[in-house]
């Protein structure tokens, strides 16, 4: 698997610009930028962060509204709000991100995977196995025994992994994603074939409930009402009455300010919504 993998990276591997460096800010940057955005999305905005926030410390120091505003079209606005406290972390700790997967882990916004990424591509730690869906699905594949659970699957990656876990989690990650697909994979064109054979007949963990329509989630509701205050605040009548929110029931809506309100993406004061930072 090792020999197999490494051939395929060397002539296919993609050449995304946080490969570059292994500067720990850009990186964690890059990951919680990754988290459930495509990476054709990602590549302007990190680079626009890195331009406009090129340190922790200008992180830190810059308004949470800011941060908010550059984020725009990226989605799941709480996680701008977790890297500005991160780097609020890290400044306070004298700018100096920590090296240890644990440590890592009890900083705000790094959980298990965020840290075992950095570990491997910032500090090419031979113990780092960041496990993302892609990951998950080729070991289930290759290691249809051994991979039922998330835990088995953790302890499998730490396992096979070589020495270079750099490129290693890279391969495989580019290996899921453009090869070893949830859908439509074609298994005998795929680099592992050979190790995970043909398809079987049922891959159970596959199986997703039908997703209503994005349209209608609170997710597409939370992002209207961000952007709208990304423009300016608003009082909160204003706000209910904004064309695109006029499909929610007052209770609805209530809920979604108050979520976002929890998350730290907003504020609510003398009678106007506003973005965190802006009051």
């Amino acid at each position: 698997m090792h020999r197999i993998v490494f051939a395929w990276f060397k002539k296919n591997g993609r050449d995304l610009p946080w490969r570059r460096t292994s500067d720990p800010y850009a990186i964690v940057l890059s990951e919680i930028m990754l988290q459930q955005t495509q990476v054709d999305r990602v590549i302007p905005k990190w680079r626009a962060f890195l331009v406009a926030f090129p340190t922790w410390n200008d992180l830190a120091n810059a308004k949470t509204s800011d941060l908010l505003r550059l984020w725009q079209g990226l989605g799941y606005n709480r996680r701008a709000v977790m890297l500005h406290r991160l780097a609020k972390e890290i400044v306070g700790r004298e700018g100096e991100f920590p090296r240890s997967i644990e440590e890592m882990k009890k900083l705000p916004g790094i959980g298990a995977y965020t840290a075992n990424a950095v570990a491997a591509f910032a500090f090419r730690n031979p113990n780092a196995a960041p496990v993302d869906t892609n990951i998950i699905r080729i070991l289930r594949r290759v290691f249809p025994r051994q991979s039922s659970t998330a835990q088995s699957i953790q302890k499998l990656a730490q396992a096979i992994a070589p020495s270079d876990v750099w490129m290693w989690n890279h391969a495989l990650m580019d290996i899921g994603a453009l090869h070893c697909s949830a859908r439509n994979h074609a298994w005998g064109l795929c680099p592992l074939a050979p190790l995970h054979g043909s398809k079987p007949k049922k891959e159970p963990w596959l199986a997703k409930k039908p997703a209503g329509k994005f349209e209608e989630s609170d997710r597409f509701f939370r992002g209207r009402i961000v952007d709208a205050l990304r423009a300016r605040s608003r009082t909160f009548s204003a706000l209910r009455h904004l064309t695109v929110l006029t499909a929610l029931t007052d209770q609805r809506f209530a809920t979604l300010v108050e979520s976002l309100k929890t998350d730290g993406v907003i504020v609510i004061k003398n009678g106007k919504v506003m973005l965190s930072g802006d009051e």
